[in-house]
């Protein structure tokens, strides 16, 4: 399957997954960030199938939320899981930054670190939209945003979970 298709199912299955979700999440989320206001949420055992089928393989952990801002084609998606402690968050945080950085082959580019946060949260660009990825705490955070927010994280986000 090629990459294109293969991004679109991904998101045709969350999206889907989605739609079907309004609950209060596990973890709490923003109830806006920039100017989308959360409009969905999943949580628990679905959030971990949507985190692992994305990833092709067992990676999500037993805390695991994904809230949808806006409505529409380019709705922004917050993926957050929750490790055992703050040191398994920046271990998974370090693996996934090493594996992005060494892939040929990603629907990510442009992998760079924030400098503003001393290298702790970094960005990069795919699949038509910006993602920021930190740890905080014991969580461990990934934004993919239509949004503009160049290379500062979202307040709204960081009052939930700072770096």
């Amino acid at each position: 399957m090629n990459l294109a298709r293969k991004c679109k199912l991904i998101g045709l299955v969350v999206g889907f997954i989605l739609s079907g979700c309004t609950s209060a999440p596990d973890l709490p989320t923003p109830d806006k960030i920039g100017e989308k206001e959360r409009f969905r949420v999943v949580s628990g055992k679905q959030a971990a199938r949507v985190v692992n089928k994305m990833h092709g393989q067992s990676v999500a952990t037993d805390g695991n939320v994904i809230a949808e801002y806006g409505e529409g084609e380019k709705k922004d998606l917050l993926y957050i899981s929750r490790y055992a402690d703050p040191k398994a968050a920046q271990e998974a945080f370090d693996l996934m930054i090493e594996k992005m950085a060494a892939a040929k082959k990603s629907p990510f580019f442009h992998l760079m670190p924030i400098e503003k946060y001393q290298k702790k949260a970094y960005m990069t660009l795919g699949m038509g939209a910006v993602h920021y990825i930190y740890p905080s705490g014991p969580f461990l955070l990934w934004f993919q945003t239509y949004q503009s927010f160049g290379t500062t994280l979202p307040p709204q986000l960081l009052a939930f979970y700072p770096i």
